[in-house]
């Protein structure tokens, strides 16, 4: 049980964050924390609940940024540009919260993950939306 929910946190990780930072600190806690079948169980359903909750500007953003760390030393110029344009553009927003993240950041993302490749972030539910 502990590796299936290892698996499914390291999969959901980021939407959860792009949900709310504390809904990622609070599984990553409940994680490091957890020893029987029951506390992993409660870590699966717990992260079904955050993955229906809705998109959180402040925690795209976040989610946004952490993301890129995996993107920036291969970057070109030109994608560090759109990258900085893409995160003003949502930081200009005044909406709090959203039902999916914006069309145009996450084309850019799995477009810099078909050029730049990572197996982590290959299975990663946020990149595949």
């Amino acid at each position: 049980m502990k590796k299936e929910t290892e698996r499914l946190w390291a999969s959901e990780k980021y939407t959860v964050m792009a949900k709310g930072y504390n809904f990622y600190k609070d599984i990553q806690g409940k994680m490091r924390d957890a020893e029987t079948v029951k506390e992993y169980e409660a870590i699966e359903e717990l992260i079904s609940v955050y993955r229906e909750e809705p998109f959180d500007t402040k925690a795209i953003i976040n989610t946004f940024e952490h993301v890129w760390g995996y993107f920036k030393k291969s970057a070109d110029e030109k994608e560090k540009e759109q990258f900085f344009s893409l995160l003003k553009e949502l930081k200009s927003s005044d909406t709090e919260k959203m039902e999916s993240i914006p069309p145009n950041m996450m084309l850019f993302l799995q477009d810099l993950l078909k050029k730049y490749p990572s197996d982590y972030l290959s299975r990663s539910t946020f990149i595949k939306k």
